[in-house]
């Protein structure tokens, strides 16, 4: 008698394909899906064109942002145009943009290749909303750690400048989440300035915004800030005078961002041994003319008659005394060398670390130590040649925040100083700027 077999023995389940399985597992899938057949129905596909597909991108309110080495191959140049439409249909977005490599200038480095402009919204997660252009600049993630520290300070009633502040990443945190009294922003590039005057108006703090286009070393006011906020990277070494500068009479506080090299130092190389050969010289009558002591000039008088009678000597008195004989009087010092010379004689202040943070201090590497102390004394020398008074200015060091690798043996990290009169409270003065906002 047959036996008649279970209908999923007789028929087996069709597998689906690995394509069919990531279309409904991811967004990739859902792409790859798509622009395989368009590119199938052109007869351009290729399996290399898989692996050019991007697996991660960034994502800017409706538009996506892929990364500079994708959709490199030359078939999807073939497919044309057609291919963007696809890919944004398939990411459920309205935009596409691909990153360019970025040029020494800093200019746009973003390529719309879908829809009609570049302007997105982006809203972080403490509600501080930015609108920015993507074809000039794009909202730099690497940025949040530190805007996320920043945002717990209260700064009400400070005046706070921005010597490079791009999109506005810590000009509006301190203006929407530390609610400082005005943030003064200075950029050199007017595109990126309108991306802040337009976040700063949907942020409804734009009656707090001060923004200044040019060269901050040439348009950043002086004496008029309690903190100034240095983030240029690698370094704003080239800029430490200038916050200096712009700090109010009785003092604030600086953050310098910088990038430090980590890289160990080799031990000295040991020095070979040289070994002296001597050799035995030939005494030979030599070819040069012997010089001889009172040669006769052109003249006819040899050098000695010469000194002789020659113009009359310097007197022999030191420091331009007065000479009876010639009625030569001692020189004096013009005003502006006398506070010169007073200045260079004078014993400045040596860099302070606060007490409670000394112990933390002394166990970082020599390399941010030796960079910390560095700053802080070309700091303290630059105070007291801008504010020639009775009261010299001293410079505190209270924090060094580490922030990790960024490449190979390349370190970001964030100092903050403290520069006040010698005179003055410096407990006081910290908890002024290190005081947290209750609101957050």
């Amino acid at each position: 008698m047959a036996t008649t077999l279970p209908p999923q023995i007789l028929s087996p389940p069709i597998r689906k394909t690995s394509d069919a399985l990531l279309a409904k597992a991811s967004n990739f899938g859902q792409l790859l899906e798509e622009v395989k057949k368009l590119a199938i129905s052109k007869s351009l596909w290729d399996d290399e064109m898989q692996r050019d597909l991007p697996k991660k991108w960034e994502k800017h309110g409706d538009m996506i942002v892929f990364p500079q080495n994708s959709f490199t191959h030359i078939n999807w140049r073939f497919i044309g145009r057609e291919l963007w439409p696809i890919v944004a249909k398939s990411l459920n977005v309205a935009r596409i943009a691909r990153k360019r490599q970025i040029d020494e200038m800093r200019t746009a480095h973003v390529d719309l290749l879908f829809g009609k402009d570049g302007w997105v919204d982006y809203v972080d997660e403490r509600e501080v909303r930015f609108c920015y252009d993507t074809t000039v600049r794009v909202f730099n993630n690497s940025k949040k750690t530190e805007m996320k520290r920043i945002s717990k300070w209260a700064c009400q009633g400070q005046t706070i400048i921005d010597l490079y502040c791009s999109l506005g990443y810590y000009s509006l945190t301190f203006l929407v989440a530390c609610e400082a009294r005005q943030v003064i922003a200075i950029d050199w590039n007017e595109e990126i300035l309108e991306s802040l005057v337009r976040s700063a108006q949907i942020n409804n703090v734009d009656d707090r915004l001060l923004v200044i286009h040019g060269d901050c070393r040439r348009v950043s006011p002086n004496l008029a800030a309690d903190r100034i906020y240095l983030g240029l990277l690698p370094s704003c070494r080239a800029h430490w005078l200038v916050a200096c500068k712009a700090l109010k009479v009785e003092g604030g506080i600086l953050h310098i961002n910088e990038i430090i090299d980590m890289t160990p130092e080799k031990p000295p190389a040991e020095k070979k041994k040289t070994v002296v050969v001597k050799k035995k010289v030939l005494k030979k009558q030599s070819t040069l003319p012997a010089v001889i002591e009172n040669q006769p000039t052109s003249s006819g008088k040899d050098l000695g008659e010469e000194k002789e009678a020659g113009a009359p000597t310097i007197p022999e008195e030191e420091n331009g005394e007065e000479s009876a004989e010639n009625g030569q009087k001692k020189k004096k010092f013009t005003r502006s060398a006398s506070i010169v010379e007073e200045m260079e004689n004078r014993v400045l202040p040596d860099v302070q670390i606060w007490k409670e943070f000394d112990e933390t201090f002394q166990k970082l590497p020599a390399k941010l130590r030796n960079f910390a102390n560095d700053c802080a004394q070309n700091c303290t020398r630059f105070l007291n040649n801008i504010h020639l008074s009775d009261h010299l200015y001293a410079v505190t060091i209270i924090n060094v925040v580490r922030y990790g690798e960024v490449s190979k043996n390349q370190e970001h990290i964030v100092l903050e100083l403290l520069c006040c009169p010698q005179n003055s409270s410096v407990e006081h003065m910290i908890s002024k700027f290190t005081s947290e906002n209750l609101k957050n």
